[in-house]
């Protein structure tokens, strides 16, 4: 029996699963529909959770191969893809994003058992799959550390020992689009066969760039998989799968709101002009390099009628280097760079016990570690950062190349530098600094769960998992050469405030202190004034301060747990209530300061973020005659220690925000009202607000308060074959970037002229038309098919702020504008 590992599915997608392409969908089959959601096989409507599950087949007919085009079809549940190498996943408005090193997941990404939930190698292009879960609310009981309010399980296809297959697509469209697939199983004899596949996907960049080099957004995307499956006997059953992932992308298409290029203006969605400067990182261009290595043995033993074990085995590795321009302007202001790289391996046990009678039950224990760094680089031409930080760079649509710099702005910048034109002739044009944060986790898992069935149509399950955690962080920091404004900024702004504030705190000790450093900075500083000689200076950098290597330790546990009950009102109506709690791992952050005498690297650690999750759902199938399925739930969530950024002084850095309550519904429909006719649509409603501390009254960051999708599928069955249209529409209300909601009383002033005024950094609310239409031969050996996504081209944006914003010049990413495409399939 091949392994299904925590499955699951949603009333909306029951009429899809398992209908070939060739063939009208059987939509009056929900009540077979086989899942494991609870780590045994059940009925659908067995099963007491709000989850939603796709099968390969649906994923084709809709047309989905990447994460993002997924969470358009699933209540509940947001995916940001600002580029491969940074996808935030975001469920019932809880976003789980970041790439540091050190930081923990809320959102648990499983690849068959096997969690791929650092984000840097999260992203993998969906192809050949079996089915996708995406399971809403707490999951630490099933999903283990990291599911705080949810999990996504994508369950690949396996090397089949019965049939071999083939398929083969190939497609194209406008913007240099072009995709392929090839896949074929084949059995080896009676116990052994081999499944490969492999995929490539293309776009051409659609934001022109022009400072040159490629277009803006640009995709270049190749996957490979090989599975080997050994089934020596009915009992015993062994598949490894092997997979790699590459990534070659354009640039990310930053676009300043602050500073237009020439030839364009300031709209998110004109040209940008975007750059790189000073032979930075090697001369590297702007772009992704990526990619993820994963090797996963899955063995299932059925010991006895009644006793099964499972043991997934699992080791991943990635890297990946991007390069991208923070500024999103054609100034050479700054540019910079993230290095990543991560291993991991992990192993599960879990044993199944179920005799037919009232309880079944299983329990399990896992292991995991991992291994991860990230160095983050950025250059900076202290001339323009000087001009910037004294308000001196034009903002808007004019923009001063550097010859028109050098003789507009530069006698403004030597009269601001002591009318010293050594000051200015020593500023660096390429100076570079970079940090470097690693984290290290060995974890410990136990876990347990058990059903009753109390009587024929009422059931309880509880569960439990505990959690043993092992952690290391660190940190170390420098920069090319010592920054001369780094100092300047220092000397004239920062050590002076901070003195202020001492003086004001009557702290005449620490007054002293800040006055001695700020007369350091000055001697320092007076060679540059006469001679231009910076040997003497302070070893500051601009924006990130040399650190020593530092480390933090720390081992932590914790119990987490689940209650459910379920029961039946008859064969196709079932409803269940839960309460649940989960839980996102403590964080060690280390962080170098962020301004020149600024104060000491940032070293926390951050409490472990939790969740109370109350939860009442209802679920039906087969009503009208077989024709409608429907299921919604509603909750309520209660959170603890949510852990978010915001200015603190002149550095931005990790804060606990303390509480924030989230409570909604979630509902989806499949109605099949004639035969060939079928209607699917889903409806979110989700209010997630912080309940305290400055952001009280915010909303969370990508989280609409209401979302939902809506789609027809229609087809016309003639002599040869079938021909099919399904248009299909996504809609999302007004949604916020980032937690502070681009409130102006947080958005903080560091330095005179970093001011952040515009309140821009959110996307109103919009839809998307996508249609789709074909044609599939009789023989289901061959299919043609064409598709507009985006048909209406809608602008919109993906993602406002981003590391510009840090520096107060936010910038905006624009979603992908319409496509138009043709798609042939052959399947032997």
């Amino acid at each position: 029996m091949l392994h299904r590992m925590w499955v699951s599915a949603f009333a909306l997608t029951t009429g899809f699963a398992g209908a070939a392409a060739a063939q009208e969908a059987d939509f009056t089959a929900a009540d077979e529909i086989v899942v494991t959601a609870q780590l045994r096989e059940q009925r659908l409507i067995e099963v007491p959770m709000a989850v939603t599950a796709y099968s390969g087949e649906t994923l084709q007919e809709l047309g989905i191969t990447k994460y993002d085009e997924l969470a358009l079809f699933v209540p509940g549940f947001e995916v940001q893809e600002q580029s491969a190498n940074n996808t935030g996943f975001v469920i019932r408005g809880i976003t789980s994003d970041s790439g540091d090193a050190t930081t923990e997941p809320r959102i648990a990404v499983y690849q068959d058992g096997v969690s791929t939930s650092r984000n840097r190698g999260t992203y993998q292009e969906l192809f050949d799959v079996e089915r996708i879960e995406v399971s809403r609310g707490p999951q630490a009981t099933l999903y283990g550390r990291g599911a705080l309010i949810g999990a996504v399980n994508v369950i690949q296809n396996k090397a089949d020992l019965s049939d071999p297959y083939f398929e083969a697509q190939l497609g194209g469209g406008e913007d240099g689009y072009r995709r392929g697939l090839v896949v074929l199983n084949a059995p080896l004899g009676d116990a052994f066969a081999i499944r490969v596949g492999g995929t490539l996907r293309a776009r051409d960049g659609y934001v022109e760039n022009l400072a040159g080099g490629e277009d803006l957004g640009g995709v270049d995307v190749a996957a490979g998989r090989i599975a080997l499956a050994f089934e020596p006997n009915n009992a015993l059953r062994f598949d490894l799968i092997g997979n790699i992932h590459n990534d070659a992308n354009s640039g990310t298409a930053f676009r300043s709101g602050s500073f237009a290029p020439v030839g364009s203006d300031l709209s998110p969605y004109s040209p940008a002009a975007l750059n790189t400067f000073g032979g930075f990182e090697g001369g590297a261009p702007l772009g992704l390099e990526r990619e993820v290595r994963s090797l996963t043995l899955i063995g299932n033993w059925e010991i006895s009628p009644t006793l099964s074990l499972t043991s997934i085995t699992g080791t991943r590795e990635f890297e990946s280097t991007e390069v991208f321009d923070p500024d999103g302007s054609a100034y050479t202001l700054i540019v910079a760079a993230e290095d990543a790289e991560g291993t991991q391996e992990s192993q599960e046990f879990r044993l199944s016990w179920d005799n037919g009678g009232p309880v079944s039950a299983f329990a399990g224990v896992s292991y995991f570690h991992e291994e991860a760094s990230t160095r983050t680089p950025t250059m900076y031409d202290e001339r323009y950062a000087l001009a910037f930080a004294v308000g001196e760079l034009p903002r808007g649509a004019q923009v001063y190349t550097p010859a028109e710099f050098d003789a507009l702005v530069a006698p403004n910048l030597v009269a601001f530098l002591l009318n010293s034109q050594n000051i200015y002739d020593a500023l660096n044009t390429a100076h570079t600094e970079y940090a470097v944060t690693s984290g290290e986790t060995t974890s410990y898992e136990a876990f347990a769960d058990a059903t009753w069935r109390v009587t024929d149509r009422f059931e309880l399950t509880a569960g439990v998992r505990y959690t043993q955690d092992e952690k290391r962080s660190g940190l170390f920091a420098a920069t090319s050469s010592p920054s001369l404004l780094g100092n300047l900024l220092a000397y004239q702004f920062i050590l002076p405030a901070q003195i202020d504030a001492a003086n004001d705190a009557g702290d005449a000790a620490l007054a002293a202190e800040l006055t001695a450093q700020r007369n350091a900075v000055l001697g320092g500083l007076v060679p540059v004034l006469f001679s231009g000689d910076t040997s003497a200076l302070q070893p500051y950098g601009l924006f990130t301060q040399p650190t020593a290597a530092i480390e933090s330790e720390g081992d932590f546990d914790a119990w987490t747990w689940r209650l459910l009950g379920r029961y039946e009102f008859s064969d196709d109506v079932a409803g269940w209530v839960s309460y649940a709690r989960g839980r996102r791992p403590e964080v060690l952050s280390l962080a170098p300061a962020n301004l020149p005498g600024g104060g000491a690297p940032s070293n926390n650690a951050l409490p472990a973020e939790q969740v109370d999750s109350y939860e009442v759902g209802l679920r039906a199938q087969n009503l009208g005659g077989g024709r409608l399925d429907a299921e919604g739930s509603l909750y309520y969530y209660d959170y603890t220690d949510f852990q978010t950024t915001q200015f603190v002084g002149v550095s931005l850095v990790t804060v606990n925000a303390g509480e924030a309550t989230a409570y909604g519904f979630e509902g989806a429909l499949n109605w099949t009202p004639i035969d060939h006719l079928n209607v699917f649509t889903t409806y979110a409603y989700n209010h997630a607000r912080f309940e305290s501390g400055a952001r009280s009254g915010n909303s969370f960051r990508l989280s609409p308060d209401h979302s939902l999708s809506f789609g027809v599928r229609a087809t016309f069955p003639i002599s040869a074959g079938e021909f099919f249209v399904m248009p299909t529409y996504t809609w999302q209300s007004k949604i916020f970037f980032d937690d502070d909601n681009d409130r102006a009383d947080l958005q903080g002033e560091p330095l005179p002229g970093l001011l952040d005024a515009g309140v821009d950094e959110f996307q109103d609310s919009y839809g998307l038309l996508n249609l789709r239409a074909g044609f599939e031969h009789e023989s289901g050996h061959w299919a043609l098919e064409g598709f507009i996504n985006n048909a209406l081209d809608e602008e919109y944006l993906i993602d406002a702020g981003n590391t510009g914003d840090s520096f107060t010049i936010p910038t905006f990413i624009r979603g992908a504008p319409r496509l138009v495409g043709l798609q042939v399939t052959a399947r032997f």
